[in-house]
């Protein structure tokens, strides 16, 4: 009989790969982020200023673009540790190249899909966004992408809603405070240098969430549905 997967369980194997692994995790988030933070901070500052539309628009457009190759890295990185493979700096890295055109489609399919849900209406955007929250993991692990990522990520999450949204706002909830507080840091210093700095930050424990979808990915595939528990 199999044991029942729980968020906290989830959590736990998340952060104990996270951790054991946060070396090969630091040096490519950082690899592909630190030249992306310090152009975006560079804009804000000299170019921008206080547009903030043009300047979020700028920072998503560098997300999008090149920061799916860290994501896919990470990914990457969470599934062979999970499986007790070694995982070195160049398989992370030349894995998220390799992925890029694959990571990048399925990004542009799924929000597409996101977006049109919420055009609609907000609750069935909501409803999407908890259960394409798989596409990327699958898109690395599977070798699939765009709609047929969308559709395997939408059959890995059936009658799962509530697990994926709880999961949404477990990994929300554990990283916004850091995250706030490293946001209103670089506001406050006005330092282009420190913007990046703090944004960079953000970016390594953003690996964790990465991870954490990873992690819920391995164990949904190939099992049947499962009901929510925090225990």
């Amino acid at each position: 009989m199999q044991s029942e997967i729980t968020i906290r369980g989830i959590l736990q194997q998340s952060w104990k790969t996270y951790c054991q692994n946060f070396q090969v995790v630091v040096a490519v988030v950082l690899t592909v982020w630190a030249p992306l933070e310090l152009l975006s901070s560079y804009m804000d500052v000299h170019v921008f200023g206080e547009d903030i539309q043009k300047s979020w628009k700028f920072a998503q457009f560098l997300d999008n673009f090149f920061g799916i190759i860290a994501t896919a890295s990470v990914i990457f990185i969470g599934q062979e540790a999970l499986i007790g493979q070694r995982v070195t700096f160049r398989s992370a890295l030349a894995t998220g190249f390799n992925s890029w055109g694959k990571m990048l489609w399925t990004r542009i399919v799924s929000r597409f899909v996101i977006l049109l849900a919420f055009i609609l209406f907000v609750l069935p955007g909501i409803y999407l966004s908890a259960r394409l929250l798989l596409v990327e993991a699958v898109t690395v692990q599977e070798r699939i992408s765009g709609m047929a990522a969308v559709k395997r990520s939408y059959v890995l999450t059936e009658g799962r809603f509530w697990f994926m949204f709880s999961i949404l706002l477990a990994v929300g909830g554990l990283l916004v405070v850091p995250f706030v507080s490293l946001a209103f840091l670089s506001a406050a210093m006005d330092n282009w240098f420190i913007e990046a700095a703090c944004m960079l930050i953000i970016d390594i424990l953003g690996a964790f969430a990465s991870i954490t979808l990873l992690t819920v990915y391995s164990h949904f595939n190939n099992k049947p549905p499962i009901k929510p528990t925090l225990e």
